[in-house]
């Protein structure tokens, strides 16, 4: 039987008011939210800003610039004019692109905003009903799995002749439930003759070893001419560990100097 599954798109809208003296009577925003965005993924930010007496701003007459600060250490990590969208409902638009949250830390952030107006004054908007300027945003892991480096895999002895050699075990994340868990690696050789071999295990400890098909339908890949090409190589197998092996030419004289993997 068919399962349907609903999904929704939200729309990040946020409240800001723009008034040059807040001891007189307002009618400030009342954002009480935490706006969420994800890693891996662009987020967009819907701005609406309004006077004192809740109506519109045009923002014609001056740049707006948003700051996203990390709540904790106060460090800045983006200062950004914002696209103007709408004058006649003061309505705004920030993006914040993947690539700006690549290696920046999980967490709360705060967002504020300025309005330099045609007199080349800043002035500060307001967030909600306590003159706050602020506005709680979480950065948080996305649905995409974030970049990982490549593991260096080295042999104690990278050469020789006739004598097979094992890489120590590599733990891959998990195994995924779809079966198809795709791993790639790249030999770096110099001058090498010999067969690299796979080998994997889905055992929870290192253990239980068995030859993985790589190359062309073979459980090794040979090299049967002294080798210095980089040629990557993928295979698909669910897995909890992986190791290497080469197997050298009694005539070698090469040398495997690492593999990089990458699952």
């Amino acid at each position: 039987m068919a399962e349907t599954l609903t999904l929704f798109k939200y729309d990040a809208d946020i409240h800001f008011m723009l008034a040059d003296d807040i001891n007189k009577t307002v009618n400030p925003p009342m954002n009480n939210k935490i706006i969420k965005i994800y890693k891996g993924v662009d987020s967009v930010l819907n701005f609406y800003v309004k006077d004192k007496d809740r109506k519109p701003v045009s923002l014609a007459s001056g740049t707006l610039t948003a700051y996203l600060v990390n709540h904790t250490t106060g460090n800045l990590l983006f200062s950004r004019l914002v696209e103007e969208i709408d004058n006649t409902t003061g309505q705004a638009k920030l993006t914040i692109r993947n690539k700006d949250l690549i290696g920046k830390e999980s967490g709360f952030y705060d967002l504020s905003l300025t309005f330099e107006n045609v007199d080349g004054e800043t002035l500060t908007l307001f967030a909600d009903r306590a003159n706050n300027v602020k506005v709680a945003v979480e950065v948080k892991d996305g649905p995409i799995p974030a970049f990982s480096e490549s593991a260096t895999i080295t042999f104690t002895t990278p050469g020789g002749t006739g004598s097979k050699e094992y890489s120590s075990a590599i733990e891959v994340a998990s195994i995924s439930p779809d079966t198809k868990g795709l791993h790639t690696f790249v030999a770096y050789l110099t001058n090498y003759i010999g067969n690299l071999h796979v080998e994997g295990s889905i055992e929870q400890t290192a253990t239980g070893w068995f030859p993985i098909t790589i190359g062309s339908g073979t459980e090794h890949k040979p090299y049967d001419v002294a080798t210095t090409k980089l040629e990557p190589i993928n295979f698909t197998a669910n897995l909890n560990w992986v190791r290497f092996a080469h197997d050298p030419d009694t005539t070698n004289t090469g040398t495997v100097d690492k593999i990089l993997y990458r699952s």
